[in-house]
């Protein structure tokens, strides 16, 4: 680099303490986006596996009480069958599914737990028994089809390339812990068919355990402080994103930007009209981009992979038109030499701490 071979000792050094400033801000802020990201991936996957656990709780809520030993409640062994999603929308924090769920019993023809089904935190848009068969022996057996809109909160921090633990959970209406208990069946399953665009399936599975009301519901057979404990089946199907296609398409404007930004140091510190309007529009084009992004889940206070990556895109800007400004100036002070000098270098610093950004911060969030 002819350039920087003109420059005196002390002209490399200020160009060198420049770069090493501009190196660790973007340390500081890979860090933080990357650390960030990691625990979010960590505890979206202790939530899942908590989830699935009999006997635990995921932070936040309720621990599962005890059932009260009692011979006086009735078994019943409960299976679902999903055979397709209709719809999946992050956005709207809704999911809908059409699925069979059977229920298999000893003793008493007139239980019907299916016709005291409850879809915790869905709504059932048509249930359709199609099957209601009793023995001699005692042995009775219902199944039903269902579909059914399902509320879900999808954790967005890590939109576009996040994994989701899609849940079906099923109680009886009337009957409490003490009067009736489910046991999972495990010939359920999941359609071959089933496909939810842009993501794959890697899981599935089911698991029954106990869920806490803090309400006695106002029953005066009971004390008002009573807690209501009931039987919870859980269907679950876990869900991850097919690849970083929807991610490349999210933010393709946002990294052309940052691409058009880098080139404006190959421009001349004294040509400033050209210099600063090539930053100057991909700002703006930045920020479509990331309202773009944002619009695509649903409104939080909190910071998410769309905006850490938004963000840095933003600050690669700013710090392209700061390097400029300071260039300029050396150029009106006629250290062209400097000017030059300090273009070429700070592009592979801001363009290989851009990139490496871009690679790490998704990484940590995906693993």
């Amino acid at each position: 680099m002819l350039a920087w071979d003109g420059l005196t000792r002390e002209k490399k050094s200020l160009v060198i303490t420049y770069a090493l400033i501009i190196l660790g801000v973007y340390v500081l802020v890979i860090v933080y986006s990357a650390s960030a990201m990691y625990r979010n991936r960590m505890m979206s996957d202790m939530k899942h596996t908590l989830r699935m656990n009999p006997t635990a709780a995921e932070p936040g809520r309720t621990p599962p009480d005890p059932l009260p030993d009692t011979n006086s409640h009735v078994t019943v062994t409960l299976g679902t069958y999903i055979d397709d999603i209709d719809s999946l929308s992050i956005k709207d924090s809704v999911w809908s599914a059409n699925f069979y769920i059977w229920y298999k019993w000893q003793g008493d023809a007139k239980l019907d737990p299916g016709g005291k089904l409850v879809l915790v935190d869905g709504v059932i848009n048509k249930k359709e028994l199609l099957e209601d068969y009793h023995d001699a022996g005692g042995i009775n057996y219902q199944r039903y089809r269902i579909s059914a809109k399902i509320i879900k909160f999808f954790d967005t921090a890590r939109v576009p390339i996040e994994d989701h633990m899609l849940n079906i959970y099923v109680e009886d209406g009337s009957r409490d812990g003490t009067k009736l208990r489910f046991v999972a069946d495990e010939t359920s399953n999941i359609s071959s068919r089933l496909n939810i665009p842009g993501f794959r399936i890697t899981s599935a599975g089911n698991v029954v355990k106990t869920h806490t009301y803090k309400s006695s519901y106002g029953d005066p057979r009971i004390s008002p402080d009573t807690r209501k404990v009931f039987s919870q089946y859980i269907a679950a199907i876990q869900i991850r994103r097919i690849d970083f296609g929807f991610y490349f398409k999210i933010f393709l404007s946002l990294f052309a930007a940052s691409l058009l930004t880098l080139s404006s140091f190959f421009i001349k510190a004294s040509d400033v009209g050209p210099r600063f309007a090539l930053p100057t529009g991909a700002y703006f084009g930045a920020v479509a981009n990331t309202y773009l992004a944002n619009s695509l889940i649903p409104s939080s206070g909190s910071f998410g992979l769309v905006d850490h990556i938004g963000g840095i895109g933003l600050f690669t800007i700013f710090i392209s038109i700061a390097v400029s400004m300071l260039s300029n100036y050396y150029t009106r002070k006629e250290e062209k030499e400097l000017s030059v000098a300090l273009d070429r270098i700070m592009f592979w610093v801001v363009g290989v701490c851009c990139i490496s950004a871009n690679i790490i911060v998704p990484w940590c969030a995906r693993g």
